[in-house]
Parts: structure tokens; sequence; C-alpha cells
């Protein structure tokens, strides 16, 4: 009976009065340090982006400048920086703010083992008092395989600081090639589906004017050189170029007419009195006032007849477009 009260009350005795102490002692071990920083992973390879946790508390009236991303943490590279809200806890002189980071960091270092250690500045009212953080390491973890020797240990291997550039040959890419042709293709032949009539009009319009531009430049430079020493030869030129303008714009044998014929065909007095002086010029030599006057009729013909085969162009196109919108159109049963 005796031994078994000794063992009840004397653990209780005990924890009784060491309790409160090893409970205290147990709350300081566990207690965080102010300043934390370390990284969020225990391997890193080289130029993949690792992270970097930096975390400092203190009482809310003081100011806390963190480090400097261009200066403390070298040889890294920092990519990106995440600041956390500031976080404050308590109220008065009690309260106590958290201050967080995360830093987004790039290694090309080779050493196996690399490590990092960050200060923070607190400001006072006079100056600044800087703490560091407490060192923190990383494992490099590496892609290469290992080297292996005749002996039983491998050796790592070791990488060069120079080396020479291999020449690679030209390779031409057939693929790109082919498929950029197939694409243009492609798109030349849908709009020619959708706008091919309407760019052959357009084509034909402007060869059209091109030609009656070319014929005025050469037909008026006939006009303005004709004089009595070379009325014969210069309106024989300006009446054949004439003729063959015509005949390209009506499809009418015009070259091969007589003047009596073309006076017939055309059906006007004028351009019948016209090609009576143009004949006095050509065959008799001679040379009036009247002469210049009538090769300038004969050229107003010629763009009366330009724009006459212009308007039949135009309705030509405008005629197969409606008429391959009738076709297209789907036939209805009443």
């Amino acid at each position: 009976m005796i031994y078994i009260l000794r063992t009840i009350v004397l653990p209780a005795f005990l924890l009784g009065f060491l309790g409160p102490g090893f409970s205290l002692a147990q709350n300081r071990s566990v207690r965080q340090a102010p300043l934390q920083g370390y990284f969020l992973a225990d391997s890193v390879e080289i130029g993949r982006p690792f992270q970097y946790s930096l975390t400092y508390r203190h009482p809310a009236i003081k100011d806390v400048l963190f480090p400097d991303t261009g200066r403390h943490f070298s040889p890294y590279q920092v990519q990106k920086v995440v600041v956390f809200p500031t976080q404050t806890t308590g109220t008065g002189v009690a309260a106590v703010s958290r201050d967080s980071a995360v830093y987004t960091l790039i290694s090309f270092e080779t050493d196996t083992i690399q490590r990092l250690q960050v200060p923070i500045r607190v400001i006072g009212d006079a100056d600044c008092t800087q703490l560091w953080s407490r060192v923190d390491s990383v494992f490099l973890r590496s892609k290469l395989l290992l080297a292996k020797s005749d002996s039983v240990q491998s050796q790592p291997p070791k990488l060069a600081t120079e080396t020479d550039l291999a020449t690679l040959q030209q390779q031409f890419n057939y693929l790109a090639l082919v498929t950029g042709f197939s694409l243009v293709g492609l798109v030349a032949f849908l709009v020619y589906l959708l706008l091919g009539r309407t760019i052959t009009q357009q084509w034909k319009l402007y060869q059209l004017n091109r030609q009656h531009l070319r014929f005025l430049s050469e037909y008026n430079r006939f006009c303005r050189n004709i004089n009595s020493y070379t009325a014969s030869e210069t309106a024989n030129q300006a009446i054949v170029l004439w003729k063959f303008y015509l005949e390209r714009l009506d499809s009418l044998p015009y070259t091969s007419m007589t003047t009596p014929e073309l006076a017939e065909q055309m059906a006007d007095n004028r351009v019948t009195d016209a090609l009576r002086e143009a004949d006095r010029m050509i065959y008799g030599g001679s040379f009036s006032p009247q002469s210049q006057p009538a090769l300038r009729l004969l050229g107003e013909i010629a763009t009366q007849t330009y724009r006459r085969a212009r308007t039949r162009l135009q309705l030509r196109g405008s005629v197969e477009a409606s008429t391959n919108e009738k076709t297209t159109e789907p036939s209805s049963i009443a």
C-alpha cells in the first residue's frame, strides 16, 4: 500500500513543482528567432528558379529596410520579389509586426553546396541597426552523369571554362518552303474564287486605259509636228496609227478599209471630211489650215470609241456577275 502511494504521489509532486519550469524552457526552445531567412527547397539546378523566404518580427513602432536585390543576394540573380503586407498582432507597446517577402532566385554557380546570408536594417532615431540572417545552405542537383573511372570511386566531370564553337552545316527547311507555297496558293485560289472576275475586269480596264494614253501621246505628237514639209509622211503615220487603234477597240478591219468605206462605216460627215483632208495630205502633199483640225477631229473620234469600248467592258462584267448570282441561287418549288 505504501509502495503504491509512493509511486502515485511522488511523480505528481515532481510534476507540480517542475512542470512550470519545464514548460517555460520548452516554449523558449520553440520560440522562433526574430529574423529568419531560409531556402524553400533543399536542392536547386543551374539556371532553374528557386525561392528564398525572409521574415522579420519587430515592434510595431519600428521601420525596417529589407535587403537590396542588386547587392545582397550575390552571386544569385533575383528574378522576382513578392512582398506580403505587414501583419500586426497586439495593441499598444506590446504590438508586434511581421514583415515577410519571398525572392525568386537563379543560380549559375557550380558549387555543390551554396549558401546565402542577407541583412536587414532597422531604422532608429539616429542611425540604422543592421541585422544578419542565419546562413542557410542548399545543395546543387546536377543532371550530368558521373564519369566512371577504373577505380571504384567515380569522379565528377570537370566543367570547361572555354570551348571552341563548332561550325554547323546550313540546312534548308524544305518543309517550311512547301508549307509557305501551299498557304500562298490556297489564299490566292480563295481570292480568285471570290474576286476573280472583278480583278480580271479591273485589269482589262487598266490595260485599256494604258493603251489609250499611249495612243494619245503618240498621235498628238504627230499632230503637233505636222507642217507643209512633212505633211505627207506625218499624216500617213497618224492615219495608220489611228486605224490600228480603232481596229483594236472595235475588232473591225479598219486597216484594210478605204476612205469611202471608213466614211460609210462611221456614218459621220465630219469624219468623212477629215479623212478626205488626210488623203490630200498623204497623196497630194498639200497642207492647209484645215489639216491639223482634221487630225484632231480623228483623235476625238478615237477617244469616243475608247469610251464606248470601256462601257461595253463594264456592262459585260455586270451581266456576267448577275448571271452567276442567278445560277448560284437555289431553286424553290411552289
